[in-house]
């Protein structure tokens, strides 16, 4: 199979290099073609209802986005869309998690529950709250108004552009709080008992020990399941369009959203393209200094 004159070391890395060849081969295809694709068709005047072919108009999509103020309502509604989402799920995740990391009863039956609304497909979830927040027979009005919560029965929930983007944020923390609450256990589950003992003999309180103690040690896989988050949030179209398309009056468009309707509605691929480039951007190098910053932390604790 290999030739005879190379050295065992040679024939481990040829070897090595023919495993991770497809791997490699498929992420090109699949992750880096469309990317470049999208970065050129992001320089063109690409309409689908133009007869004239694609021509090169250097900055002019980019420029229209910017001229307009469109990319700006955008970008605001996608960073207060990932603000609000992982911040709460962050909160809520890692209070079920150290509830969980307890020795409560029935533990291991309450993980399981915790883990549904992850197995949920995330159309049915936006078919299952729109229901829910449904004005005139949606459960929790009637809750709500029963309780004293809200004054009126029939509140508008999705259609009001005031409550709009808290009823998507409500879904999405509802629909991805469980996957988070999941690496978070896992983390408190590997924190070192000995530490813990340690601190208290010392006589460290318990908010000292979670402080200075079980933070620190989770704190790597805090960060990652932070930027799992950021990126799967930033990139969130199931279930806002399926509840809002984006409505009303753009309150709930992000840039996901507003891509789509550019390219797939108005059938303009280049804008579409280039909200797409500029939001991998912008991404891009706030999950770099994002990492950056949580690893001087780290060091700052180690």
């Amino acid at each position: 199979m290999f030739n005879k004159q190379l050295t065992k070391s040679q024939q481990d890395t040829r070897f090595a290099i023919l495993c991770i060849l497809p791997v490699f081969l498929g992420l090109t295809f699949v992750v880096f073609a469309p990317i470049m694709r999208a970065i050129f068709v992001s320089f063109q005047k690409y309409k689908i209802t133009d007869v004239n072919p694609p021509a090169w108009n250097n900055f002019e999509n980019y420029r229209r986005l910017f001229d307009t103020g469109l990319f700006w309502t955008y970008l605001g509604n996608t960073l207060l869309y990932i603000v609000a989402v992982v911040s709460i799920q962050v909160v809520i995740a890692l209070a079920i998690a150290l509830l969980l990391n307890t020795n409560i009863k029935g533990r291991k039956f309450f993980r399981g529950l915790f883990m549904i609304p992850w197995t949920i497909p995330s159309v049915v979830t936006a078919l299952l709250w729109s229901w829910l927040l449904q004005p005139q027979y949606g459960v929790l009005n009637y809750l709500f108004y029963t309780l004293g919560l809200q004054s009126e029965l029939n509140r508008l929930w999705v259609q009001d552009p005031q409550l709009s983007m808290v009823s998507i944020v409500i879904t999405s923390v509802w629909r991805q709080t469980p996957y988070m609450m999941i690496m978070l256990l896992a983390g408190l589950q590997s924190v070192s008992k000995e530490l813990i003992e340690a601190a208290e003999i010392d006589g460290a309180g318990k908010v000292k020990v979670f402080q200075h103690v079980v933070i620190p040690s989770i704190r790597p896989v805090l960060d990652t399941a932070i930027v799992v988050a950021i990126v799967n949030n930033s990139q969130m179209f199931t279930i806002i369009y399926n509840m809002t398309a984006g409505g009303p009056m753009n309150r709930t468009t992000t840039i996901s959203i507003a891509a789509y309707k550019h390219a797939f509605i108005s059938f303009d691929f280049g804008t579409g393209s280039a909200l797409g480039v500029i939001w991998l951007v912008i991404l891009s190098t706030s999950v770099y200094f994002y990492r950056r910053y949580s690893d001087k932390k780290l060091s700052a604790y180690l």
